[in-house]
């Protein structure tokens, strides 16, 4: 493996061909560059409206209290399809304007990695409700029906993606930022006087489990689960111990690891497991028009614990480095990074880049 980073997330503006092409020029292989998403461009464009786009067999609306499934297709269910498969040939066609003018060759003809970012089951059923108003997350039955909907949609959604952009290599980022509160029955109902039922292990688990196969059946090369926290044995039980569909790695967060936190990461690097980790806060994140953390600052927050650990340094091979951890979590930390000026966001993708350079070249010359 080599260490790399990733331009996963959200960016500012609306042109997506514009982002497209500053992330493939600051991104060149190994490190991986996405399909973005705009938030600029409306509650069509997000990362739950490209969730429900996916979905095969089911259709939603949007509504004044958000995103709900209804009985047949409309506008906007039509609207976010088109703009989902507009946004893949729009990335088709940069990549390929790319390998024309010799900007990213390659032996085998294929275009340069790419990374997708995929909301999970557990987070779409928290974020869609039933065309009644309530959430999805409440009724058994609607549970399993957009599980096995969205497992085959990101299924297709992810061939789509190979017919178009050829990546040497697709890596998919399950993105579950509501997993613990589905876990624990902290999920609102619709009217916010109570909360859903918490959600049992065994059909978490299953849920999941049904979207890793689908991938696994398409081909990915990896996927990498975030469960926008801190990684627990239970995880690890779940979807690294063989027990059923297991994925290639997990997400965490460096920033706020405590000691507890590296020991199960050093473990994971030991099993071969590709580590995700975000290397910004959220304030940084925030900040970045005016100041970043430098690149030395950076590379320590990695490197420190992990010399402390005993580890050796060739281990940071199995990471893979991304921004901040909020660029999954609610619309609130999402638009605060859409907010961000084209430059800031840049600024925030090349320094973490830069990172995973510097700690390469450490661990060349150990």
């Amino acid at each position: 493996m080599t260490l790399r980073s990733a331009a996963a997330g959200v960016m500012p503006g609306i042109d997506l061909m514009r982002s497209a092409r500053l992330q493939a020029a600051e991104l060149p292989a190994p490190h991986l560059p996405s399909l973005p998403e705009l938030p600029d461009r409306g509650l069509h464009s997000g990362l739950l409206a490209r969730s429900l786009a996916q979905l095969s067999e089911l259709s939603a609306e949007l509504t004044s209290y958000g995103w709900r499934l209804t009985q047949r297709p409309g506008a906007d269910d039509q609207r976010i399809r088109g703009w989902l498969r507009s946004d893949v040939d729009t990335l088709a066609d940069v990549r390929g304007d790319r390998a024309e003018s010799g900007a990213d060759p390659d032996d085998d003809g294929l275009a340069p990695p790419l990374v997708l970012e995929l909301m999970g089951p557990i987070s779409l059923m928290a974020g869609l409700a039933l065309p009644s108003g309530e959430k999805t997350l409440i009724d058994h039955g609607a549970r399993r029906d957009l599980a096995a909907s969205l497992a085959n949609g990101a299924a297709e959604h992810v061939a789509h993606v190979r017919r178009a952009c050829s990546p040497s290599s697709l890596t998919v980022i399950i993105t579950e930022p509501d997993y613990a509160r589905a876990r624990e029955g902290k999920i609102p109902t619709v009217s916010g006087y109570r909360t859903i039922r918490s959600l049992g292990r065994e059909e978490t688990r299953a849920h999941i489990g049904l979207m890793i196969e689908a991938l696994q059946s398409s081909g990915v090369e990896e996927i990498l689960l975030d469960l926008g926290g801190a990684v627990e044995s239970e995880h690890l039980e779940d979807f690294r111990a063989g027990r059923g569909p297991s994925v290639h790695g997990f997400g965490v967060d460096l920033p706020v690891m405590q000691a507890a936190g590296w020991e199960r990461t050093a473990e994971l690097v030991e099993s071969g497991a590709t580590v995700l980790a975000s290397t910004l806060t959220a304030a940084e994140t925030a900040a970045a028009t005016t100041g970043l953390p430098q690149v030395s600052e950076l590379a320590r927050r990695v490197q420190q614990p992990w010399h402390r650990l005993g580890m050796p340094l060739d281990g940071l091979e199995n990471f893979l480095l991304v921004g901040s951890s909020d660029r999954h979590r609610g619309e609130p930390a999402r638009s605060q990074l859409a907010s961000l000026s084209e430059p800031s966001a840049m600024r925030v993708i090349t320094r973490v880049r830069d990172t995973a350079e510097a700690l390469r070249e450490q661990i060349r010359e150990a």
